[in-house]
C-alpha cells in the first residue's frame, strides 16, 4: 500500500512541476490554430490534471474542509503560476488565464471526488 502513496504523491509533485516548467518556457504557442483562445482550453486541461493529483491525493488535507482546501491549493497555485509568468521575457501574467485554471481545477475536483469516492465505496 506504501507503493501506491508514494506514487500519488510523485503523480501530485510531477504535475505541479510539469506546470512550472511550462509556464519557464519564453514562448508557448499551441501547434494549430484552431480557435481564438484554445489557450484557454489548455489552461483548463492543464489544472484539470493538477484536480486529479489533488483528490489522488486528498488525505493530505484532512477531513474538515478538504474540498476548500483542496480548491484553495490549486487556485494558489494558479496565481502562483501566473505571477511566475510575469518575470518570464515573452510571458505575461493573465487574469483570464487565472481564471481557466480555476475552471479546469474546480472542475475536474468535482468530477474526480465523485469517480474516486465511488470507487472506494464512499
Amino acid at each position: 500500500m506504501k507503493s501506491a502513496k508514494l506514487l500519488r504523491r510523485l503523480f501530485l509533485l510531477s504535475v505541479a512541476l510539469l506546470i512550472v516548467y511550462l509556464s519557464h518556457q519564453p514562448s508557448l504557442k499551441p501547434p494549430l490554430d484552431l480557435f481564438p483562445q484554445q489557450d484557454k482550453l489548455f489552461h483548463m486541461v492543464e489544472f484539470g490534471g493538477l484536480g486529479l493529483a489533488l483528490v489522488l491525493n486528498s488525505e493530505l488535507f484532512g477531513r474538515k474542509r478538504r474540498k476548500f482546501l483542496m480548491a484553495s491549493a490549486g487556485i494558489g497555485w494558479a496565481v502562483l503560476d501566473e505571477i511566475h509568468q510575469f518575470f518570464i521575457p515573452g510571458r505575461f501574467c493573465s487574469f483570464q488565464d487565472v481564471l481557466a485554471d480555476t475552471a479546469g481545477l474546480l472542475l475536474a475536483l468535482w468530477l474526480f471526488s465523485r469517480l474516486y469516492s465511488e470507487s472506494n465505496g464512499n
